[in-house]
């Protein structure tokens, strides 16, 4: 079954770590759209000819791609399966793995943890949105996470439509068919509270036709109307594929608005000195506090650096031992090192594209919750 990826998913991947600084944890990426029978030999012959001097770790790595080339060959490829992403360690007793409806770089890294940007950048691409199509008596309510419907639910109540004559003043029949229609929409609220809120949904779409749609809008709390982007004329009965289409547009426009908003708001916050940050120590230490709200990163920015897992500092460039502690220290990527700081504190992240704003501010900055 596909995965429904979202931060929740990453936040858990982003505490595990080894906590003896070894490079003990495989993470495997694959394209299924283009799938290279050669990339996991090559990538694995590569990184045991690095470890062989290492008994421990050449063991270890052994095993745990092992256990990855077990999973490849024992399971079929999902329908609408785009990418695959599997973290091992055979030391940690550690197997997850994701399959997913979109498609990911090629990759096979060795680390003292798994490594998450390519999961986080699919995050951010493919934020989870909620559609609710109804008419008075009719309800279908759609999840679309990670570019794919997730979860689909219908419900309908049987409303007398037209009066008839005896037995009944019009007056009366309205009343309770006012009463009935509400009641549905109450129920459609309940549904959709709970299952929004459990899907992480960020955006939500209403259509319907008629006033049923507005009538549901006005009865939403604040903290679901928020969420609200669109309301659309759609026939209920409208082909699903056709009624996703027109949604995801909305949604991938919603986005792009959104995007540029917040970029706007880092400039300005900077230009006044107020509640942002910028470059890349200066983010970095704000992420490890705590103090950044919303983190931006431009796409494929990497930078070389180092961490000591003891004292968990980091910084870019070169350094074999930590200039704090004296304990050795690992090569790494700064930028997943940031990103990793970033999940564990609940840090909404955003990844730009191509923006000379942001690369002339250092490639990363933050909005801040505080400062100190």
């Amino acid at each position: 079954m596909l995965t429904d990826l979202n931060n929740t998913d990453i936040k858990e991947l982003s505490e595990i770590y080894d906590h003896e600084n070894k490079d003990s944890f495989i993470s495997l990426y694959l394209d299924m759209d283009s799938p290279d029978s050669k990339f996991v030999g090559r990538r694995k012959n590569i990184c045991k000819s690095v470890l062989k001097g290492n008994k421990e770790l050449s063991e270890n790595f052994e095993k745990s791609i092992q256990m990855a080339e077990e999973y490849l060959n024992e399971s079929d490829r999902e329908k609408g399966q785009r990418g695959l992403a599997i973290f091992t360690s055979n030391i940690h007793d550690f197997l997850k793995v994701y399959q997913l409806g979109m498609p990911v770089e090629n990759l096979l890294i060795v680390d003292t943890s798994p490594y998450i940007k390519p999961l986080a950048r699919l995050v951010d691409e493919y934020e989870s949105f909620g559609l609710v199509l109804l008419d008075s008596h009719r309800v279908k309510i759609y999840v679309v996470s990670s570019g794919k419907v997730g979860y689909q639910k219908k419900k309908a109540i049987d409303i007398i439509n037209k009066h008839k004559k005896g037995g009944m003043s019009q007056a009366r029949f309205q009343r309770l068919r006012k009463g009935a229609i509400d009641h549905f929409l109450k129920d459609i609220l309940d549904d959709v509270e709970k299952l929004f809120l459990k899907k992480e949904v960020v955006r939500i779409i209403i259509a319907g036709s008629g006033n049923a749609k507005t009538m549901f809008n006005n009865i939403l709390p604040p903290h679901i109307k928020s969420k609200v982007i669109d309301i659309i004329d759609m026939d209920f009965d409208e082909a699903q594929g056709r009624l996703i289409s027109k949604a995801k547009e909305i949604a991938l426009e919603d986005e792009k608005e959104t995007s540029e908003q917040n970029m706007s708001r880092l400039t300005g916050e900077i230009l006044k000195n107020g509640l942002a940050v910028h470059g890349l120590k200066d983010t970095m230490d704000a992420v490890k506090n705590g103090q950044v709200d919303l983190l931006f990163i431009n796409k494929g920015y990497q930078i070389k650096g180092w961490i000591c897992e003891k004292c968990q500092i980091v910084d870019s460039g070169v350094k074999d031992k930590c200039p704090y502690c004296g304990s050795k220290t690992s090569e790494i990527d700064v930028i997943e090192e940031i990103i990793e700081f970033a999940q564990r504190t609940g840090t909404t992240i955003e990844f730009v594209e191509d923006d000379l704003r942001l690369a002339k501010l250092g490639g990363v900055g933050g909005l801040l919750r505080f400062k100190t």
